[in-house]
């Protein structure tokens, strides 16, 4: 799976939204003037701090007096200041004829992440993108199963509007640990939240929007299904009777649920693109530090190395080595 769309950029934009989900989760919402054409699976590079001449100055002042590795802050050394770009998957985007907007919805976690959830409407922010490769929609196969856990949840969101808008049927699987770490709208949504795992509804308004059903699952059971994604599609498949011909399984989240999902695949022969979470410094190929290992039969071990932001993120699940 090779991405197809080659264009991309540095481009600044500003934040039109930046909106609380739920218990450390947000979705800032960018609007560019343009930005080049871009698929679902694919991401951008967001600066975590605003750049400029006084930002640079004190940068390289703090890291020429610094003993060994510093702590960054900012100009006025008030607080942490993220150095390096942060990939985030693009959870929607919406192009007028005049301008584009770009949401993207992450968990805060570190200095990065806390600068961005405090970003107000109106200010800049520089991203690179697009990046990466797409997820791709079989033009055979009628059905979609998309399963997200955690912070898997952007990609699919907009995987949904694309499905939907190429006629075919999908379903949503979407898991958290608990209720306030699921980053969905579920009050607004047209039906209540199911908790029987062979019969998906239209529970969550961001699905609900492309006429995507969907099973909810938390760990704890505080709301859907109880238990891990994985056992809620594995129920809903086996209720169903899909043939697996029919299929495509998407998945996107921690990497013990997509290696899960990839043995799940495998073994009733269903067709499973991974969409791979891994830390990027460049985004570009030029840092090498997001490797990931793939099966290689002319290799003399078996196997060798890809790179996450170009050869990915989205891979067939039968060529990763877990």
């Amino acid at each position: 799976m090779n991405a197809t769309v080659t264009d991309r950029g540095i481009f600044t934009g500003r934040i039109a939204a930046n909106v609380s989900l739920c218990r450390d989760h947000f979705r800032l919402t960018i609007h560019l003037p343009t930005f080049p054409e871009a698929l679902p699976g694919q991401f951008v590079h967001l600066a975590c701090h605003h750049r400029d001449e006084e930002t640079d100055r004190a940068l390289c002042i703090e890291l020429n007096d610094a003993e060994g590795w510093p702590a960054v802050t900012d100009p006025a050394f008030r607080q942490p200041w993220g150095l390096i770009r942060r990939a985030f998957s693009i959870a929607g985007l919406r192009c007028s004829h005049d301008d584009v907007e770009i949401d993207v919805i992450h968990r805060v976690v570190g200095v990065g992440t806390d600068w961005l959830a405090r970003l107000s409407p109106g200010e800049e922010i520089s991203l690179i993108g697009p990046l990466g490769n797409e997820f791709a929609i079989r033009k055979e196969k009628p059905l979609a199963y998309m399963v997200a856990g955690g912070v898997g949840l952007p990609p699919m969101i907009w995987l949904a509007q694309a499905l939907h808008d190429a006629n075919k049927k999908s379903v949503a699987f979407c898991g958290a640990m608990t209720e306030d770490l699921l980053a969905l709208d579920t009050r607004r949504a047209p039906d209540r939240v199911s908790q029987d795992a062979t019969r998906p509804a239209l529970s969550a308004a961001e699905f609900a929007a492309y006429q995507t059903p969907v099973l909810l699952s938390t760990d704890d059971g505080t709301l859907g299904v109880r238990g891990r994604v994985t056992e809620t599609l594995s129920a809903y498949h086996a209720a169903a009777g899909h043939s697996p011909s029919d299929v495509v399984i998407y998945t996107c989240g921690p990497e013990p649920m997509l290696k899960a999902m990839a043995d799940y695949a495998e073994r009733l022969g269903i067709e499973c693109q991974v969409c791979v979470e891994r830390a990027m410094a460049c985004g570009m190929g030029t840092c090498q530090s997001c490797v990931v290992r793939v099966h290689d039969p002319e290799a003399t071990d078996g196997w060798r190395y890809r790179l996450c932001c170009t050869d990915g993120p989205v891979f067939d699940s039968r060529d990763l080595l877990w």
